[in-house]
């Protein structure tokens, strides 16, 4: 059973870190960052308890330390993270990070849209990148917030979108997502935006093998190998993220069963209960209250 979003903070109290997000309730906020596939990120510096969990988070989130170290986690497994790399934890699962060792951690870290642009990040587990950039991200997330704060203010003078594009250049050099990959996983992460895009078309495992040019145990194989899912699976669950995004934003849900290819909403309501442990009415109840 998946959860519709859960956060774990165990966080010392050495001040408010510096962030900017996508959403007006973010402070500060910059609402051109989702059109960057960006949904919030910031600078901080911790020199204790660092540690950060979430449950099914619809975002990806990276992490480049300065100095000291970190470790990201999965259940038991951990991945290291020292200067000069850079850690991603993919949307979904249940995975976090935190903060070893006796020395402060400076670092940077961006929450990163379910996007096109950012498909090559997701995998089945947290993995670790090597990078040159991590002073150079700092220096732009730290100005990109700095200039946000300035418009936020009222300040006609601000740079905070050529800063924004100075950061989402950055962040692809970093990660290479421009750079040329396996052109079988290309058309998977293809299919699975499209799924996403789409969620209420036909995406029977016939129709999926006929868009790829693949056989069914061809096509099962290689999700398994690049996402750890089923065709199956995968479409079920990316129609539920969808699902939970539409009542998130306030969308019926009469409205949302059929947008995400169910064509009875009692239908709808059970599965969405099975995978999150909430109807859909009770989480719309939840936001109202």
């Amino acid at each position: 059973m998946a959860a519709i979003y859960y956060e774990r903070f165990d966080v010392a109290d050495e001040g408010v870190p510096r962030l900017v997000g996508a959403h007006v309730y973010h402070r500060a906020s910059f609402p051109a960052m989702r059109q960057h596939g960006i949904f919030m990120c910031g600078v901080a510096t911790p020199t204790g308890a660092c540690e950060i969990e979430r449950v099914e988070a619809p975002f990806h989130v990276l992490l480049v330390p300065l100095a000291g170290e970190a470790e990201l986690f999965q259940g038991d497994d951990i991945w290291p993270v020292r200067p000069g790399q850079f850690g991603v934890l993919p949307i979904g699962g249940q995975r976090g990070f935190r903060r070893v060792g006796a020395a402060p951690m400076p670092h940077a870290w961006v929450m990163l849209r379910d996007h096109d642009r950012w498909n090559p990040l997701q995998r089945d587990t947290p993995w670790v990148g090597a990078t040159t950039e991590s002073a150079a991200l700092y220096e732009a997330v730290s100005l990109f917030q700095r200039e946000a704060a300035r418009a936020n203010q009222g300040e006609s003078d601000t740079l905070a979108m050529p800063a924004l594009d100075l950061l989402s250049r950055l962040l692809q050099r970093m990660l290479r997502t421009d750079a040329a990959v396996d052109p079988r996983l290309a058309a998977l992460q293809s299919w699975r935006a499209a799924v996403l895009h789409a969620p209420a078309q036909d995406w029977s495992i016939e129709r999926c093998c006929a868009r790829l040019g693949l056989r069914p145990a061809h096509l099962h194989r290689v999700c398994q190998q690049h996402f750890g899912q089923s065709p199956g699976q995968m479409v079920f669950e990316l129609r539920m993220r969808a699902a939970r995004e539409m009542l998130l934003a306030g969308q019926k849900v009469a409205v949302v069963g059929p947008a995400v290819g169910y064509l009875e909403v009692a239908s709808f309501s059970r599965r969405f209960r099975q995978h999150y442990g909430i109807a859909p009415s009770e989480l719309l109840s939840a936001m109202a209250g």
